[in-house]
């Protein structure tokens, strides 16, 4: 039997990326090149940060992927169990090399990211199913568009009932097509920033979390706006949700920060708004440190219990 089956979880299915990172006083415009003052790695991708993310808080994570076969694959896993994430189903593309993200990060935190995703866009769709299929009720399957959107919807397709799928769609244009349709339609819960909604949407509501709502079967969206926090959308109506006011250093990764910290919060039981409130704080604190899964805080940083649930305990919104 794999380690954690049957056990409510949050599977984040999606890309593993090695980060590489320049650090400079100012990002550089186009036909411009700048001096930066740093370089570092580290391991990333957004499904490995939001299963980190996820575990950094007591949850039961699980990160599926494909690796390449080189040394690359074997201290990302290595890091990954460190870090309490299982990692049993994920896969090796033979001859590929693993995924790359290059980051670089002006002295005020923004940054600019591009990937080149190597083995992450071979994770074959029927192995993303069986995983998916898998998943005891409770749990919680996290989706991005870093893969490609086919696979993420055959794990989609694939849920058990009473299995939550919360959806990031980013990069946003992944989404625009008639596979990003369907996957929209088959979220509990959509999770994107301010950009990608406008890009969803046309450009025509980058404010308004319910415009999304209808591509959705029901489900909940939460569009995320940095330092003012989150808005919102569910059943129950439009609400906004405040962030903590920090000085950031380093911004990358904080949306998946938030999602992780969010699809924790919903497999231990709590209300979206708490989670909602629990990401906001999990995110602010992520911006004040460099990179994207070490920037991330514990349990016991923020002062709670680890979120082992059910049955959740109270975390105020």
């Amino acid at each position: 039997m794999r380690a954690g089956a049957g056990r409510m979880t949050v599977l984040a299915l999606g890309a593993y990326t090695l980060d590489l990172y320049m650090f400079g006083d100012r990002l550089p415009v186009a036909g411009e090149s700048v001096n930066a003052a740093e370089y570092a790695t580290a391991h990333g991708g957004k499904a490995v940060n939001v299963a980190v993310a996820a575990a950094r808080l007591g949850a039961p994570a699980r990160f599926v992927g494909c690796l390449g076969d080189d040394a690359d694959r074997l201290a990302a896993l290595e890091a990954l169990r460190a870090d309490g994430v299982e990692v049993g189903d994920c896969a090796v593309a033979e001859g590929v090399a693993t995924g790359r993200s290059f980051v670089y990060v002006d002295g005020t935190g923004r940054q600019i990211v591009m990937t080149w995703p190597g083995a992450a866009d071979l994770l074959d769709p029927a192995r993303a199913a069986a995983t998916a299929a898998r998943l005891p009720a409770g749990s919680v399957l996290v989706l991005q568009g870093e893969i490609p959107v086919a696979t993420s919807c055959a794990a989609a397709a694939a849920v058990p009932p009473g299995v939550r799928v919360l959806v990031n769609p980013s990069p946003a244009r992944a989404f625009l097509g008639t596979g990003g349709a369907d996957l929209l339609s088959r979220a509990d819960v959509v999770v994107l920033n301010e950009g990608e909604l406008s890009v969803l949407t046309g450009g025509h509501a980058a404010n308004s979390p319910e415009s999304l709502r209808p591509r959705t079967r029901g489900g909940a969206v939460v569009v995320t706006r940095g330092e003012r926090g989150a808005g919102v959308s569910d059943d129950h109506g439009t609400m906004l949700v405040d962030a903590p006011r920090v000085d950031a250093v380093d911004t990358t990764g904080a949306g998946d920060a938030f999602t992780g910290a969010l699809a924790a919060a919903l497999r231990a039981g709590v209300s979206l708004a708490a989670g909602v409130g629990l990401a906001c704080r999990v995110a602010a604190v992520s911006v004040t440190r460099r990179f994207c899964a070490p920037s991330y805080p514990s349990a016991g940083e923020l002062g709670l219990a680890p979120l082992h649930g059910p049955p959740a305990q109270e975390i105020s919104a």
